[in-house]
Parts: structure tokens; C-alpha cells; sequence
């Protein structure tokens, strides 16, 4: 009996293999782990799904029903779909998601970048920095249940909703636009500015140590209309090449010291103390209100074109691959 049932151990083992899956600890389903490259649509994945290192994956109303790995230079454009774990992306790898769930973190270290477009997150996202990267997290019309933290690269949101605390150090830039934070923001040590335009924060909010910030609509770096409204504090301080805050509401205090150029502003509704250099502002320059105008699209411009170009590689890849018969 110890012969036979090794026997029809093996043979299960090589079959499941033939079928492009292998077995493997720590994922939720039964222990099995599937590879994809190509293209593939309505269908189900039992466990974890692996973009080996290189690959592409292109899938369309399918569900994971495990965590997804993108290994290294790999790409996984998924729409329509669902991972019921969490993402991990490794160096230069790509996730794109486009009406789609993850029930999980998501994470990428070092990667190429992270779309999210009617996406939503049930954990958080981090972004991990590594050496010699520009990733970038760019989403639009999604939520992200979570903290979001990032530590590198390049930061846009826009109508998007975050459960957790958002926190942004040592990135290029951060761009949140109409969107809803629920948790604390903090901003620091961004090299090409940070820009807080129609959005909400009902925490505390710090913006530290960055070359030029734009909260409401009198700044230089976007063209921006609408106002903020900040449910705590708001402390903005040490950053350079200017600093605007116009048009909101803010119930706590308001504060910053260091910040060179002073800072400007108008049309502010303080509820609490208002100290340092933010006593007596006065408006931005018109001169400033032109800069930003011709500089509008800039940031989302080029994340949509290192969107496109990556993401029309990976579809090519993998209809080159053909199906990846995950079924």
C-alpha cells in the first residue's frame, strides 16, 4: 500500500506541474502555486500567482484566490479582477490594476511603478526605496483601506480615498488631488515639491524639509481651483522655493517656521492659532499663478507616459507568449 500510494503521489505531483503548478508553502490555497506568462480571461487561479522574473502576465476577470508575486523586471496587468491575499512587486517590476480588488497589502520594493485605476486596496501600500529606482504610485478613482507609505519616487493621487495615515519622505514629488484622507499626512524631503489641491485630511498635517509646496490655489507648482479643508493642525515648515497655502479650512492651528522664500496665502478660515511665519500672509504673485498654470500637466503627463510605455510592452510580451493556461 506504501508503494502504491507513493506512486499516485508522484504521478499527482507530475500532472499538476504539466498544468503549470507547483507546490508551495504559505499561500492560503492549499499550498499551490501557479506561474504566469501571457494572456488569459475568465478564469480561476486556486492559489498564489507568480510572474517569474522577466515575464508578462495580462489577465482579464480573473480570480486569484491567493497573494501575488512580480518578481523582478515582470509585469501583471490585471483588469476586472480579484487577489484575495496581498501584492508584492520586486525591482523594476510593474503592477497595473484597473477595475479591480486586492484584499491584501501591497508592496512594492524598488519597482518599475503601481497603477491603480478604479481599484480597490482592503490593506495598506508601501513603497519601499531601492537603489538607483524611480517608481512611482499613480491611482486614480480608487481607495486604499490602509496607511500608504513611501519612501521614494514618484507620488499622484487623485479621487482617491485612504483608510490610514499617508506619509511621503524623500520622494520627487507628491501630488494629492481630490481626494479623502481620513488619517495623519506628513510630507517630507520631496526634491521637486508637494501639492495638496481640493482635497481633506482629518488628521494632522506636516509638510517638511520640501523644494516648494502648494496647499489650495495660489501656488507655482499646479493649476489648482479648489480648496482644502484640514480636520487638525496643519504645521508646514523648512521647505524651499516657495511656499503657498490659499483657500481652506483649517480647525486646528496653523504653523511653520524656516520656510525660505517666506511663505504666502490668502483665503483662510484658522480655527485655531495661527504662529510663525503664517501671521500676516499675503497673496501669491500673479507671476507665480502663470508658473503654475504652464506647469499643469507636467507631473501627470509623465507618469502617464512611463504608464503607457511600460504597460505596451508588457501586452506585446504577452501575446508574443500566448495563453498562459491557467485554467
Amino acid at each position: 500500500m506504501r508503494t502504491l500510494y507513493r506512486s499516485m503521489t508522484v504521478l499527482s505531483t507530475l500532472a499538476l506541474a504539466s498544468a503549470g503548478v507547483a507546490l508551495g508553502a504559505g499561500s492560503a490555497s492549499a499550498g499551490l502555486t501557479t506561474s504566469c506568462e501571457g494572456d488569459a480571461s475568465d478564469t480561476t487561479v486556486p492559489g498564489e500567482l507568480v510572474v517569474k522574473e522577466g515575464n508578462s502576465c495580462v489577465l482579464d476577470s480573473v480570480t486569484i484566490n491567493g497573494s501575488v508575486e512580480v518578481q523582478a523586471g515582470a509585469d501583471l496587468l490585471i483588469t476586472n479582477s480579484s487577489v484575495a491575499e496581498g501584492v508584492e512587486v520586486a525591482a523594476d517590476g510593474y503592477f497595473d490594476s484597473t477595475g479591480s480588488e486586492v484584499a491584501g497589502d501591497v508592496t512594492s520594493t524598488a519597482g518599475y511603478g503601481v497603477y491603480l485605476d478604479e481599484t480597490t486596496v482592503d490593506g495598506a501600500y508601501t513603497g519601499d526605496a531601492g537603489e538607483g529606482a524611480d517608481p512611482f504610485l499613480y491611482s486614480y478613482d480608487s481607495s486604499i483601506a490602509g496607511e500608504v507609505t513611501v519612501g521614494q519616487g514618484l507620488v499622484h493621487l487623485q479621487t482617491v480615498n485612504v483608510g490610514g495615515p499617508v506619509s511621503t519622505e524623500g520622494a520627487l514629488y507628491t501630488d494629492i488631488v481630490d481626494s479623502t484622507l481620513a488619517d495623519d499626512l506628513t510630507v517630507s524631503g520631496n526634491a521637486e515639491g508637494a501639492t495638496f489641491c481640493g482635497s481633506e485630511v482629518d488628521g494632522a498635517s506636516t509638510f517638511t524639509g520640501n523644494t516648494g509646496v502648494q496647499i489650495g490655489t495660489g501656488g507655482a507648482i499646479i493649476d489648482c481651483e479648489d480648496g482644502n479643508y484640514f480636520g487638525s493642525d496643519l504645521t508646514v515648515s523648512d521647505n524651499t522655493d516657495g511656499v503657498d497655502v490659499s483657500s481652506a479650512i483649517i480647525r486646528g492651528a496653523l504653523s511653520g517656521e524656516g520656510n525660505d522664500p517666506a511663505p504666502t496665502g490668502s483665503d483662510l478660515r484658522v480655527r485655531g492659532e495661527v504662529s510663525g511665519q503664517f501671521v500676516d500672509l499675503s497673496p501669491a504673485s500673479q507671476k507665480m499663478s502663470l508658473k503654475a498654470q504652464s506647469a499643469v500637466e507636467s507631473h501627470s503627463s509623465t507618469l502617464d507616459t512611463k504608464r503607457d510605455e511600460r504597460r505596451a510592452v508588457a501586452e506585446e510580451q504577452a501575446e508574443l507568449s500566448g495563453p498562459a493556461n491557467l485554467g
